[in-house]
């Protein structure tokens, strides 16, 4: 009896999978798979349990749902490589700031998730704008000055989300340890660029210490070391080589800097900035770095950035360097889907159009090993369906799918230009011009 219970609980289980399984069908686009098949003028996309499970020119399969996407843009969902999403919704408003803290710490321990709020305004905002996901990290302002006194040059743990709002929206944490050196890093150390290369020095050398002598340094039969045990626990995986560090760099020879300090500790290293990154090219693309920057970046807004230019990007692509776009500096929280309008900016100087496509999905999930970025069999389903170019500023999403489900488009400033445009009943007096 109890094997005849097991099996019909075995096929009541597949049963019930099977008929929560929802499918969609994309239909008539111009697909842009970002994957082995590249470009098809006119495909289907077939969704099944929030995942890809079969792109072709035509398929005749029924399907839960059927979106008619002739004449649009299909293509994979719009991935941030850097923001402080959820965790800073106004930045003049400190009591709504959780990217940062101050302490003893160094700053590599601090981990931001338990801060997140997923119901974040511009989380729907830039998912209306076609991000289906981000990259999240803290960070540190050189007009801290508790900051700058303390001479942190780690701001901490980076994680990622998908953009659908839910409290489980976080899709993987310690994506990667964020730090400064170049410009920022000088001012936060002290003033000196070679003090903001000697405390990451030091903090990887000890973090080394601390792995070779974990269990004496614990019992306190251990020299005494100068950072916490939590900081050099969170580095582990940096002098593994199991996360990235990202390092905040510009000016060309700090580039070469960084390049030296993760080849002497075997790290993994992602720069973000790259500003003259065009000028060390070559030694990037030999040491496989890939690069964080800002297409449309093309201003000495520094000394650090004397040098930047706006086909960086196409010049760092040609010698084979990986490049993920952000959105403008300035921007690059409340409106990081501006990504594409600057990577449409580098397509205008040089780069090829599916490699710009790629720096702001596919490029972005390799260099931070998360999901999705492609739309072939097994990808997440993280789908946008474009009005038209979706490199194009006047294109706007129509449809957008995170793991499989369509999003909601509406927004805080769609409602408030509805609230406008069409006041309720008895508020008519309120809005009248």
């Amino acid at each position: 009896m109890k094997k005849i219970a097991v099996f019909y609980a075995l096929a009541l289980g597949v049963l019930t999978a099977g008929a929560q399984a929802q499918s969609i069908l994309i239909k008539g686009g111009k697909v842009h798979t970002l994957a082995d098949m590249g470009t098809l003028e006119s495909a289907d996309v077939l969704v099944v349990d929030g995942k890809v499970e079969q792109v072709a020119p035509s398929l005749n399969i029924p399907a839960d749902r059927v979106i008619d996407a002739k004449g649009k843009v299909v293509t994979p969902g719009v991935i941030a490589p850097i923001s402080e999403l959820g965790l800073v919704e106004i930045s003049a408003a400190s009591g709504t700031n959780d990217h940062a803290v101050t302490g003893e710490s160094i700053g590599s321990a601090f981990n931001p998730v338990p801060a997140y709020n997923p119901k974040s305004t511009l989380i729907p905002f830039n998912r209306a704008g076609g991000v289906t996901s981000a990259v999240v990290f803290p960070a540190i302002s050189t007009w801290d000055s508790a900051a700058v006194e303390a001479q942190r040059v780690f701001a901490g743990r980076g994680f990622a989300i998908k953009l659908n709002g839910e409290f489980d929206s976080v899709e993987a944490e310690d994506v990667a340890q964020k730090a400064y050196l170049g410009e920022a890093g000088a001012q936060l150390a002290g003033g000196s660029r070679a003090n903001a290369y000697a405390k990451i020095e030091n903090a990887l050398n000890e973090a080394k210490e601390y792995r070779d002598n974990r269990a004496a340094i614990r019992l306190g039969e251990w020299r005494e070391l100068n950072y916490s045990l939590a900081d050099l626990e969170a580095l582990q995986p940096v002098i593994n080589g199991t996360e990235p560090l990202l390092i905040t760099a510009n000016r060309a020879s700090d580039i070469l800097a960084a390049i030296e300090l993760a080849k002497t500790y075997s790290v993994k290293l992602v720069l973000l900035g790259a500003a003259e990154g065009w000028m060390v090219a070559e030694q990037l693309a030999q040491a496989q770095v890939p690069v964080v920057i800002d297409a449309i970046n093309n201003l000495p807004i520094s000394f650090s950035s004397l040098g930047a230019r706006l086909d960086n990007a196409a010049l760092l692509t040609k010698a084979g360097v990986k490049v993920a776009i952000s959105g403008p500096d300035y921007a690059s929280t409340h409106n990081v889907y501006l990504s594409r309008q600057s990577a449409g900016n580098a397509v205008a100087h040089g780069l090829s159009y599916e490699e710009a496509l790629k720096s702001i999905s596919t490029n972005v999930a390799d260099i931070f090993s998360l999901s999705g970025g492609t739309l072939e069999k097994g990808a997440d389903a993280d789908i946008v369906v474009w009005s038209g170019d979706p490199l194009e500023v006047t294109s706007y999403p129509e449809q957008v799918l995170i793991e499989g489900e369509p999003q909601s488009l509406v927004t805080r400033s769609t409602r408030l230009r509805d609230r406008h445009l069409k006041p309720s009943k008895g508020h008519e007096f309120g809005y009248r011009n």
